[in-house]
């Protein structure tokens, strides 16, 4: 007697995969833990590699074990990368042809398909110039020993456009796959084409991998300077590369320097891809990181590398210069890496130095960023100026000799005077916050903020401030301000002056830089999936323009069937990317005719950048149903049947056939409520189940379950058999 009905739900997923397995055998389903909707839908072109009917009856795999439906029953060879990471053909083997797809989603153009053959080490070969895998040493199966790889070491044969000076060559081992023709990469390669569409989705991640290295980490001087090199299998150009310093972006670097030692370890993709480039960092330990960006059809940035740099040099900052009646307040801090003792500080005014001073005052907020050097490395020190405009600045001494600079801020002394405190960037605008006086104006003075010289707010600072009451107790505090204007994507110089004031004119009393964020958009597509004539598309897009939802336009099969926005409420997106809120996701059903369909997505640009493909992602419509038999319980005189069956070619439950010892004897619509079913195919519902009895006599009977097709063909799977004794 089989297990009780309560159990059917925790072996769903089990039965999903066998049953599914079953079903799509010549595809290669051997992830048989995994939701096997996932599996099939995310990327579903890793599992149906096969040529039609080309390879249906190659089952013995080689001399494995491994089922008809692996991989490695396909009759194609193994891809180079899954044997060794690099997608070129292995040292002591050498390409002996190739072909060619056209139309791939893979290459703006043909994609080129290079056969890695094994060499012959001295052996003979008879007239098709192809000797044993004896000779060569490569034994015949599945690649590493995988049923989930294709074979390697057993096809011999040769295409024979490439080293036709070499009479006598091995079994193929491998392939290299990429959008580099192949007499760029094998000059003895001639460009007479062969052509195999069946090959056209073949692929693996590791075809669209980025490489590289992070070679030195140095200091600059004025920054930390990295070294290395970067390389997309997808493209010949050069990929950009990312610096984090200490796990936060610090720059960007295209990857386009002169590297011989690149084009000659990876033939046909040139000597471009080298970077050399400084970021910003202050003295002190660092840890240093670099990424190779992903240009091509992966989905991957690749971590070149990490090092760890000590800067020697003196760090800190000048946070502040308050302007008072006749005098100016600096204040800040600094440190020495190379010590927890108090440095000095020189304080310049207009280029000369007027004071050096020791930063050993208490800085509560120091205590947790520096760590065991403790809290107490802040200085402040009050100048009498004259009056007119001065530029204070101050440098942090180091202990061995040399200066380093912590800033410069101006001061207006008799004239007006205040600060920018606050600047916040969002999509496409700028927000100012600050406070402004003069001595000479009884009340709140106007105020503009002007954007890289020219004025985009003016107005009146009169907020309430009580710091600025506390600190300028002669003035009051009713002389704030807070102001938002649009802005372009990039880098701005942002100043605040005093209209009509009392001398100077209208000077420029503070400025600081400020980024709007820019750039095309991007995203993910979560999820394709197949329902009944439509695809279910599922993802995210944000456009850093703008802080509201973009549209996406879905293609299926390069047909335009969808335009639609991107609006749908994401917390995860807001958490992730802040100021840019939450209305990013879309969930959408687009028709789509039954077979493999290739479904892409692209996100339409708003602002700077252009449109960005997010990715394509193949899915199969309709089919053969498929489902579970999850019961069989003999009664008396009959027998219990408990299961599920979906039908892709049909919106409603479908009909089961029950056959007893070979004769059918009942059909049954699955039309219960199955909330597990529903949850592991949300595509197509949960009404799919079954549960039904069928008069059998006394003694034992083999028991069979076929889901029944409303679609094209006439195929009927077995969803499960059992015998059983009544």
């Amino acid at each position: 007697m089989t297990a009780p009905l309560a159990s059917a739900s925790a072996r769903l997923v089990d039965k999903a995969s066998g049953i599914l397995a079953a079903r799509f055998s010549r595809r290669g389903f051997f992830a048989r833990s995994a939701v096997v909707g996932s599996a099939l839908v995310v990327d579903p072109v890793s599992y149906t590699l096969k040529p039609g009917n080309a390879y249906a009856a190659v089952c013995d795999c080689y001399g494995s074990a491994c089922e008809c439906g692996s991989l490695c029953c396909d009759g194609y060879t193994e891809f180079c990368c899954t044997l060794t990471g690099r997608n070129t053909c292995p040292a002591g083997t050498l390409l002996g042809g190739w072909w060619k797809a056209d139309g791939t989603q893979f290459c703006g153009g043909p994609r080129y398909y290079m056969d890695c053959n094994a060499p012959c080490n001295g052996c003979g070969c008879g007239g098709n110039g192809i000797c044993g895998g004896e000779c060569s040493g490569t034994g015949c199966g599945c690649a590493n020993g995988d049923c989930g790889n294709r074979k390697s070491g057993c096809t011999q044969f040769r295409y024979g456009q490439c080293n036709n000076q070499v009479a006598c060559i091995g079994p193929i081992l491998c392939r290299v796959i990429t959008c580099v023709p192949p007499w760029e990469i094998e000059p003895t390669c001639s460009t007479v084409a062969r052509t195999d569409q069946n090959t056209a989705y073949h692929d693996r991640p590791c075809l669209h991998r980025v490489t590289g290295s992070l070679d030195t980490v140095t200091d600059a001087g004025v920054g930390i300077r990295v070294t290395g090199w970067a390389l997309d299998y997808d493209t010949q150009y050069p990929i950009t590369v990312h610096v984090y310093v200490d796990g936060v972006f610090a720059g960007e670097a295209v990857a386009g320097g002169y590297r011989s030692d690149v084009a000659a370890f990876f033939p046909g993709y040139g000597p471009s891809h080298g970077f050399d480039a400084v970021v910003a960092a202050t003295g002190g330990l660092h840890q240093v990181c670099v990424y190779g960006i992903n240009a091509g059809a992966g989905f991957e940035n690749a971590l070149l590398g990490c090092q760890n740099i000590k800067l020697s040099r003196p760090y800190g900052s000048v946070d502040s210069v308050t302007v008072g009646a006749g005098s100016a307040t600096i204040r800040g801090w600094a440190v020495d890496p190379d010590t927890t003792a108090p440095i000095n500080v020189q304080i310049l005014v207009d280029g000369g130095l007027v004071r050096t001073v020791v930063a050993n005052q208490p800085r509560a907020d120091l205590g947790a960023v520096l760590g065991d050097k403790g809290p107490n490395h802040g200085f402040e020190v009050n100048l009498p100026l004259g009056r007119g405009t001065h530029q204070i600045c101050a440098a942090a001494v180091k202990s061995t000799g040399g200066t380093t600079s912590l800033g410069c801020r101006p001061a207006v002394i008799g004239g007006p005077f205040g600060a920018i405190d606050q600047v916040e960037s969002s999509p496409g605008a700028l927000r100012v916050i600050g406070w402004a006086i003069d001595p000479a104006v009884a009340g709140p003075v106007q105020v503009q903020v002007t954007l890289d010289g020219s004025v985009v707010a003016t107005l009146t600072a009169d907020g309430p401030r009580p710091d600025v009451a506390v600190d300028h107790p002669a003035y009051g505090g009713s002389h704030g301000f807070d102001v938002s204007f649009a802005a372009g994507p990039g880098n701005h110089s942002l100043c605040l002056r005093v209209v009509n004031a009392s001398i100077g004119g209208s000077p420029d009393i503070d400025c600081r830089t400020a980024t709007v964020p820019t750039g095309n958009p991007f995203g993910t597509i979560e999820l394709v999936d197949a329902a009944h004539g439509a695809a279910r598309v599922k993802g995210w897009v944000v456009d850093p323009d703008v802080g509201r939802s973009v549209n996406v336009r879905i293609e299926v099969d390069g047909v335009v069937v969808a335009t639609l926005p991107a609006a749908d409420p994401r917390p995860d997106i807001d958490s992730t990317f802040p100021g840019y809120g939450q209305a990013h996701g879309f969930d959408a059903l687009v028709p789509a005719a039954a077979g493999w369909r290739q479904v892409c997505v692209t996100a339409l640009n708003l602002g700077g950048g252009t449109d960005a493909r997010l990715g394509c992602r193949n899915v199969q419509i309709g089919g053969e149903p498929f489902g579970s038999l999850d019961s069989v319980t003999p009664l008396a005189g009959s027998v219990r049947l408990v299961g599920w069956v979906i039908d892709p070619d049909t919106p409603g439950p479908a009909d089961v056939r029950v056959e007893v010892d070979g004769v059918a004897a009942l059909v049954v619509t699955a039309a219960l409520d199955r909330a597990d079913v529903g949850t592991a195919f949300p595509t197509f519902g949960r009404v799919h189940g079954f549960d039904t009895t069928v008069a059998v006599p006394a003694g034992p009977h083999t028991i069979c379950v076929y889901g029944v097709h409303s679609g094209p063909g006439a195929s009927d799977p077995q969803l499960g058999c059992q015998t059983v004794t009544v």
